[in-house]
C-alpha cells in the first residue's frame, strides 16, 4: 500500500531483491506515478509487478522521486482448512535514514522460543556496493549472553535465521544486532510466531 503525502505528483519504481542472492543489479519494475494525496494498493505485488510465483522469498526496495511517498506491506496466509479470514504480518517501509549504521547497536525485543511461540530474525543490506557481516548476540531475560552469530549479506542482499533460540528453549529474551564494517548500513527485524497458527508479529529494532 502506497500513499503520496506530498503536494506534488510522485514517481516510483520497485526493485526485487531475492533472499540470499547478489542483488547488485536487481530486477526493476516500470516507473509508476501517483497523484497528490492518492493511494494505490497492490493485492499481490510480487505477482502483479514482477510475475513471481507464490514461493518467492526476498525483499522489495522502492525508489521514489520524493521522500513524501509512504509505504506499508502485509504478507498473509489463508487458512488451509477453507475457513474464512486471514492471518498475516505487517511491515512498514524503512527509509535509508532509519537504517542501522556501522558501529551502532540496536536491540530486538520479544524473542521467545517455547511450546507456544518461535522467533526468527531477518536482515537487509542497505547497500549494493559490497558484502557485509551483521553480528547478532542472543540474550535471555536475565541479560545472560547465550550465543553470538553472524549473518553474511551480499550487495542489496537479505537473509533470515529461523528459530535462533531453539537450542535454549524454553526462553524469553532479546537480540542485539550491529556491524563493525565501516560505511555499511542495514536493517533487521524480529518475527515472533504462534506455533499452532503461525500467526506472526513484526518486532522492529530499537
Amino acid at each position: 500500500d502506497l500513499n503520496n503525502s506530498g503536494d506534488q505528483p510522485v514517481e516510483y519504481e520497485f526493485l526485487w531483491l531475492p533472499r540470499g542472492e547478489i542483488n547488485s543489479e536487481p530486477m526493476t519494475s516500470e516507473i509508476f506515478s501517483l497523484g497528490t494525496g492518492m493511494s494505490v494498493r497492490y493485492a499481490n505485488v510480487l505477482s502483479e509487478v514482477f510475475g513471481l510465483e507464490p514461493n518467492a522469498l526476498g525483499a522489495l526496495a522502492i525508489v521514489s522521486s520524493s521522500p513524501d511517498l509512504l509505504a506499508m506491506s502485509r504478507t498473509y496466509n489463508i487458512p488451509g482448512d477453507g475457513s474464512a479470514g486471514t492471518f498475516g504480518q505487517a511491515m512498514p517501509a524503512v527509509a535509508p535514514d532509519d537504517f542501522i549504521q556501522s558501529g551502532e547497536r540496536r536491540r530486538i525485543l520479544f524473542a521467545s522460543e517455547h511450546e507456544d511461540l518461535r522467533f526468527n530474525v531477518g536482515c537487509q543490506n542497505g547497500s549494493g556496493d559490497g558484502t557485509m557481516v551483521v553480528n547478532l548476540e542472543l540474550f535471555d531475560s536475565q541479560s545472560t549472553s547465550l550465543e553470538q552469530m553472524m549473518m553474511v549479506l551480499r550487495p542489496w542482499g537479505n537473509d533470515q535465521f529461523n528459530r535462533i533460540f531453539e537450542d535454549y528453549m524454553p526462553v524469553n529474551g532479546y537480540v542485539d544486532v550491529w556491524t563493525v564494517q565501516s560505511g555499511q548500513s542495514f536493517i533487521c527485524y524480529g518475527s515472533v510466531l504462534d506455533n499452532v497458527t503461525s500467526d506472526p508479529t513484526t518486532i522492529l529494532p530499537q
